[in-house]
């Protein structure tokens, strides 16, 4: 495939990998927002349900209520039997009024009258039952509740309060009954007064919530379940606790690997609360079948893109194929001033002919310039290793070397030699600018232990390095001409000369490179002087033939300005007969920026 078939190719790939990301994105974002809404609404029409059923639940309670005190007012009027004597006339007489008393009521499940010593229960089916304390329903947990319990409501089946090891199948016997409790007291004995609902009569309340995949629950305060739209629920505690302090109407929930809505309401009467258990996964149906729409909709826009791109490309192919064939050329005769391109009256290629034409210019300028540089570069190559290998040093550590054989024998000397073999060495070596701190830090180790020998107890050295740096890169030889200056330039004659050495890595990810003395120093006027022709320097406004600086600072500065344009600190404080501090502040560098090109 030729040039344009490959750009048009490329071109258009990236438009469908971004059409495809957008594609992408678009689908999560309506399906998120779709999901969002109906959740919402959802939980919207819940509530509004759950409100509802709280109001008919509320009116139901106040119903019982007037029930409950009609019912103790007709007890009382007619008489409550006396349980001790429940085997005389007058104790049957009373049972068949509370009989006739209880049938008025048949719209509630049971009505039953309990105290310590008989129960009495009527139900809608004309089923009335008298137990006594001796009888095995009176050691049941349903009595001890309905007896002694703290809560005015419970759960049982209608055949509890009968006979607890019923086992028929009559729908009747096992009605789901929630029966609540009033105690009053009667001629010096404790009665309870019950009602039971049918579990059913709280279940219509809800009714209009089922929607065949959700659950809608009512609990009790010791989270059992009073009524669910699941039949095999009743009188089962909750699988999980409701969580009230979520901030929220609602909250997910994962249960058996399937993820709902949790939607919880407090209802107004006792301390009961509502929950509808509602599968997050019939909110995605809906959005599914417009995910489809959507994607769709964008693959077409996607094809209708990539054939428009397609005959775009093809009408500016030309000009791009003719200006590839004119960079080739231009590379192969030697960077001759390529032709004027062929445009087709498009204000763009045109910008790109001129442009080509100014940058074969800039590149044949560019060269030229190269040239020169790299010719200077070399000369500061040359001026920095004569620099450090001084010559007149070299005699002298030589020449103590020959005086140290003379008076301690071998040992010193061969340690001395190493140490002027591991100084002079580097500048051989290698061929590169640049190395390592800690390859400047050992040729520095070496340099302070002649320095020391030489000078024995004339001048003192401390040094601090900071490990972080050890393999990042800085110019070779660029700390030892620093302490060379101290010495030269710093050498008191009445004490010893102090010279402290620091590299440290500062938090802006720089370095600081710190050689302080406490020698001769200079005054005002030299200092100044000093600044001021570093500072000239720094903006290339003088000839190194016309320098005073000593070459040492000189060559620091060459190279500073060469790998360091605009982004360094090279700065001389002095005291006189005090302290002088010179500075270096450098980017901190990971590799060398040479080497990277070279390879």
């Amino acid at each position: 495939m030729g040039k344009t078939c490959s750009f048009q190719r490329k071109i258009i790939e990236y438009i469908l990998i971004i059409v495809s990301i957008t594609l992408a994105v678009g689908t999560l974002l309506v399906v998120s927002l779709v999901e969002r809404k109906l959740s919402g609404q959802n939980e919207k029409y819940t509530l509004s349900a759950f409100v509802k059923t709280d109001v008919e639940l509320e009116n139901q309670k106040k119903k019982m209520d007037t029930d409950f005190i009609r019912l103790l007012s007709a007890l009382t009027q007619n008489g409550i039997p006396d349980t001790k004597n429940a085997l005389t006339l007058p104790y049957t007489k009373s049972l068949i009024n509370i009989s006739n008393l209880f049938d008025e009521y048949l719209d509630y499940k049971m009505i039953g009258l309990f105290t310590s010593d008989v129960s009495i229960v009527c139900s809608p089916i004309r089923s009335f039952s008298v137990h006594y304390s001796s009888d095995s329903v009176f050691s049941t947990p349903l009595y001890d509740n309905i007896l002694y319990g703290e809560n005015d409501y419970g759960t049982a089946y209608f055949h509890e309060f009968i006979d607890d090891n019923y086992n028929g199948n009559s729908s009747i016997w096992l009605s789901k009954i929630i029966y609540f409790r009033k105690t009053f007291t009667y001629m010096g004995q404790t009665c309870y007064l019950i009602i039971g609902l049918d579990e059913m009569t709280i279940h219509q309340t809800f009714l209009h919530l089922e929607q065949g995949f959700n659950s809608v629950y009512v609990i009790g305060a010791a989270d059992e379940i009073l009524s669910s739209s699941q039949s095999d629920m009743f009188r089962r505690p909750m699988d999980y606790p409701i969580q009230w302090d979520s901030g929220q109407a609602s909250y997910k929930k994962t249960l058996d690997g399937i993820e709902y809505q949790i939607i919880p309401y407090a209802l107004n009467i006792y301390d009961w609360s509502i929950v509808n258990q509602y599968p997050t996964s019939e909110y995605t149906r809906e959005v599914n079948r417009m995910s489809i729409v959507i994607v769709m909709i964008f693959i077409g826009c996607l094809i209708a893109v990539a054939a428009s791109v397609s005959l775009t490309i093809h009408r500016i192919s030309s000009p791009l194929n003719e200006l590839s064939d004119r960079l080739k050329s231009f590379s192969a005769t030697g960077l001759r001033t390529p032709k004027v391109l062929r445009t087709d009256n498009i204000v763009e290629f045109e910008i790109l002919s001129n442009s080509f034409l100014q940058m074969a210019d800039d590149i044949q300028r560019l060269v030229s310039r190269q040239k020169e540089e790299e010719e200077q570069k070399n000369k500061f190559r040359i001026q920095a290793l004569m620099a450090q290998i001084n010559p007149h040093f070299i005699c002298n550590a030589l020449n103590t070397v020959k005086i140290m054989a003379e008076i301690s024998g071998t040992r010193n000397v061969a340690i001395m030699i190493s140490h002027i073999c591991h100084y002079i060495s580097p500048a051989f070596r290698t061929t590169r600018n640049r190395w390592t701190y800690r390859e400047e830090y050992a040729f520095l180790e070496d340099y302070i232990y002649i320095l020391e020998i030489c000078f024995t107890a004339k001048i003192e050295i401390t040094r601090s390095f900071d490990i972080l740096i050890s393999d990042c890169i800085l110019p070779r030889f660029l700390i030892q001409p620093l302490i060379e200056n101290s010495i030269s330039h710093g050498m008191p004659q009445d004490r010893t000369l102090t010279i402290d050495v620091s590299l440290r890595k500062s938090r802006d990810q720089q370095v600081t490179i710190a050689v302080s003395d406490n020698g001769i120093g200079f005054s005002p006027e030299e200092l100044e002087c000093k600044r001021k022709q570093l500072d000239d320097f720094s903006r290339n406004t003088v000839e190194v033939e016309d320098m005073h600086t000593g070459i040492g600072l000189r060559n620091i500065k060459q190279r500073l300005n060469q790998y360091y344009p605009e982004c360094h600190l090279f700065e001389i404080q002095s005291i006189q007969n005090q302290r002088t501090v010179i500075t270096i502040r450098i980017p901190l560098q990971q590799t060398d920026p040479e080497a990277a090109t070279a390879g």
